[in-house]
C-alpha cells in the first residue's frame, strides 16, 4: 500500500471505527456479524468499513460457509506506525 493510499484512508471519516475493527481482527478471523456484536455497532456499518478496509488492502475475505474477514500484513504494519 502506498503512502498516498494510507493518507487517503486516514483522511476518510470513520477511521476510528476502522481502527477498532482492525484491532478486533488481530485476535483472528471473524465474520462481520461477530465484529458488529463485539464493537456494538450496526451490522451494515461493520460491512461498510470492512469493504473499505478490503479496498485499501488491509483486510482479506476468506469464503466458506460464512465470510470471514482477516488482516493482511499491511494492516499490522499500519497499526505499528499509527
Amino acid at each position: 500500500m502506498s503512502i498516498t493510499k494510507v493518507d487517503e484512508l486516514l483522511a476518510l471519516p470513520g477511521w476510528e471505527t476502522r481502527k477498532r475493527i482492525i484491532e478486533v481482527l488481530r485476535d483472528g478471523p471473524k465474520t462481520a456479524y461477530e465484529i458488529s456484536k463485539e464493537l456494538k455497532i450496526n451490522y451494515s456499518t461493520a460491512r461498510y468499513h470492512l469493504e473499505l478496509l478490503q479496498k485499501f488492502g488491509l483486510v482479506n475475505i476468506r469464503k466458506g460457509r460464512k465470510y470471514y474477514y482477516e488482516l493482511t500484513k499491511n494492516a499490522n504494519l499500519l497499526l505499528a506506525g499509527v
